[in-house]
């Protein structure tokens, strides 16, 4: 087993996560034909690992990738990466459902069980103020919850100037958000328009467009499904994000509906229901690490084909007997 860089000679590291192969830490593999590499940090080239000691490591790794709580995938060429720091590359077909949406519904489960927490204890802290209406409750839960000095930021969103239509810090009460909506400009772009409370202008909103409206919803949405979900819940939101072909085709149908977050004037088919407001947050936060990954994707696709070409003619050479020793000749 090497543990040098057969082009550069530069250490390959070592990882923990992979027992049947602990040399490098990033690997790539491909378990239909078989291959296994060790990547080198330095000069990123691929090292192919000896044919005798690819295929338990190739099993380990498959399984891992699978289990992965960080991975993103394209057509070829899928990256996760593990708890300990080791990259895996997985050279291959896309596994079923890789939206990977799965990883965010620990978050929702702990709203809930956060949520439920608080509940009981506002029970108990509100026996004196029975009286007390439920905003009145509700706003005692949020004093405990997220402290008394930031329990006004969780009813409204900020935008900085540098994503506000308007070039100012704009402060948006959640309320407006929830009645805002989704919608697509006549160029494709995505839209999320939310009407201000102008006491010259009733039909004054701001529009946000592309990468402004993913990250003003992204960090909106939290914030509207802070009460968190059930498993059951959450299960059915992933359900509905695994019937779109990816996690940006849900965005775009969204959009394509004019779908509203949910507020008291959202009509008809137009209002998003719990389950698709969670899927809504789930999508956005992968599309966000998905385009975040994707210039890496296309480089280590660009070194696969390259790694590929390299290792289908040393697995296709035949295996040379191995030399005979030398002789003593009797003189």
């Amino acid at each position: 087993m090497y543990r040098s860089c057969i082009f550069c000679s530069a250490a390959l590291g070592s990882n923990d996560s992979i027992e049947r192969f602990p040399v490098g830490r990033s690997l790539a593999f491909d378990g239909e034909k078989g291959r296994l590499w060790a990547v080198c940090d330095r000069c990123t080239r691929w090292n192919l690992a000896p044919i005798e000691e690819r295929w338990e490591a190739n099993e380990e790794a498959e399984r891992l990738f699978r289990d992965a709580r960080l991975r993103v995938q394209s057509e070829n060429v899928g990256l996760a990466k593990l708890p300990d720091g080791t990259r895996l590359i997985r050279v291959g077909r896309a596994l079923p459902g890789e939206l990977a949406a799965w990883r965010y519904g620990s978050q929702f489960l702990s709203r809930r069980r956060e949520r439920l927490a608080m509940d009981a204890l506002a029970l108990l802290v509100g026996i004196p103020f029975l009286g007390l209406p439920v905003p009145g409750i509700d706003r005692i839960v949020d004093a405990v919850r997220f402290g008394w000095k930031d329990r006004g930021r969780m009813r409204e969103h900020r935008v900085p100037a540098s994503l506000s239509p308007t070039g100012r810090p704009l402060v948006l009460p959640l309320g407006a958000v929830q009645d805002g909506h989704l919608d697509r400009g006549e160029d494709g772009a995505l839209l999320f328009r939310v009407r201000l409370h102008d006491p010259v202008r009733w039909d004054a909103c701001a529009e946000f467009r592309d990468d402004a409206a993913r990250s003003v919803l992204a960090r909106a949405l939290p914030k509207l499904n802070r009460d968190g979900a059930s498993k059951g819940e959450v299960k059915a939101a992933v359900e509905v994000l695994a019937e779109a072909p990816s996690a940006e085709a849900y965005i775009r149908t969204v959009a394509r509906n004019r779908g509203m977050l949910g507020g008291p004037r959202a009509q008809g088919t137009k209002k998003l229901t719990p389950t698709g407001l969670r899927a809504l947050e789930m999508a956005l936060h992968e599309e966000q690490e998905r385009r975040a990954m994707d210039g890496e994707l296309a480089a280590l696709e660009a070194m696969w084909r390259q790694a590929e070409e390299i290792a289908a003619i040393a697995d296709a050479l035949p295996d040379l007997p191995a030399p005979e020793p030398p002789r003593l000749v009797n003189g």
